[in-house]
């Protein structure tokens, strides 16, 4: 049974490539610990979270666009999903994965949630130094994705908790 006091949040992402790059956005956080972040710049593929009422391919559609600028006009069957229990925090982020088999545009940035600040196409070696400091919920998905070792299963499953210091604590779940 599901605990209603806790605050569930879809989240889309999309994984776009140029050849063997891949497209990857730097987020400003505004330093949100529960999150994992304390400000600065973090790389991750485009994405956001799913309105209400909204269709997870439009919301898909809308936050690529708004973040890159391309459009992508096919998108994959589910590549990967992603849970994240902040249990400290009653939260739940669920992130279901797309690669944009087919796409158009040019990188221009309309992000209205003015998070987004820069964006490029990065080798797997590059995005592997880029993506050191994201979360590790996006950190090791994306990697595993690039170097062609998903799990059967599809899903990565973290638990976050926090230490007295306010440090988080991540733990993967098999």
């Amino acid at each position: 049974m599901k605990n209603e006091s806790f605050r569930n949040w879809l989240v889309v992402g999309g994984l776009i490539r140029k050849d063997s790059d891949i497209l990857l956005v730097a987020n400003r956080r505004r330093g949100n610990l529960h999150l994992g972040r304390r400000g600065g710049i973090d790389w991750t593929p485009p994405g956001g979270v799913v309105d209400a009422n909204e269709k997870v391919s439009d919301a898909l559609k809308r936050e690529v666009f708004e973040e890159t600028g391309i459009r992508a006009s096919f998108y994959s069957e589910v590549i990967y999903e992603v849970s994240v229990s902040f249990l400290e925090w009653q939260m739940l982020l669920n992130v279901e994965v797309f690669e944009a088999v087919e796409w158009s545009g040019s990188l221009v940035f309309n992000d209205p949630d003015e998070i987004v600040e820069d964006a490029d196409f990065f080798s797997p070696e590059q995005a592997e130094v880029k993506l050191e400091t994201s979360p590790i919920w996006v950190r090791e998905p994306v990697l595993a994705y690039l170097k062609g070792e998903i799990p059967p299963e599809k899903s990565f499953n973290y638990v976050v908790k926090s230490d007295n210091g306010n440090n988080l604590i991540v733990e993967r779940k098999q």
